[in-house]
């Protein structure tokens, strides 16, 4: 298992998370999967500052959607995985419950997409689960949907993947971050030089 893996796993985070709610993470093994090398992360509880009313990032639910994003983005490839360039109908027709007809993302999110839409899945979809759209706003996932069930553990995975996408490049999917101009993306070194 290449050591890039979980260096480029903790990038993801540090680029999720701020100093602060970083605090104590750390990767604590590879394991090898059906899905691709799944990293094991060690998240401390966190604990608020006293008088700190601020929102705190759910750390746990982010380390274990970055570690199902890594898995995809490297499953049986020893470098990551190319994205299709039909990948928004990739996309739709892997998770169409989830998904629905169509994304207006970047093929960089597509890893994180469809970790999200799979995760989802996995732990129930919502009863009437609709989503209404799946764009970039200001270089970060939004993901507007409703549903008329129990729709806790979805809002828990779909604001964990709003908090990574300010970490991944949009272009490419390589850990990257929010870059001002006259259109907020986020990007990779590499793409942000060819701005």
């Amino acid at each position: 298992m290449p050591r890039v893996i979980p260096a480029e796993a903790m990038a993801f985070l540090t680029g999720a998370l701020d100093e602060g709610a970083m605090v104590g993470i750390r990767v604590t093994g590879v394991d090898p999967t059906p899905e691709g090398p799944r990293i094991r992360f060690d998240v401390p509880r966190m604990r608020r500052r006293r008088g700190d009313t601020r929102r705190l990032p759910d750390r746990e639910a982010i380390a274990e959607l970055v570690s199902r994003m890594v898995a995809l983005r490297w499953k049986d490839s020893p470098e990551p995985r190319a994205i299709s360039e039909h990948h928004q109908m990739d996309l739709a027709a892997d998770h169409p419950q989830v998904i629905g007809d169509f994304t207006e993302t970047g093929p960089g999110w597509h890893w994180l997409l469809s970790a999200t839409a799979s995760w989802i899945e996995e732990t129930g979809i919502p009863e009437g689960f609709v989503a209404s759209q799946i764009k970039e706003k200001f270089g970060t996932l939004r993901f507007y949907w409703c549903a008329t069930g129990n729709e806790l553990q979805a809002n828990r995975i779909i604001e964990a993947a709003e908090w990574i996408s300010g970490a991944v490049c949009e272009t490419c999917g390589a850990p990257g971050r929010t870059r001002p101009g006259g259109w907020i993306k986020t990007a990779c070194d590499a793409h942000a030089r060819k701005r």
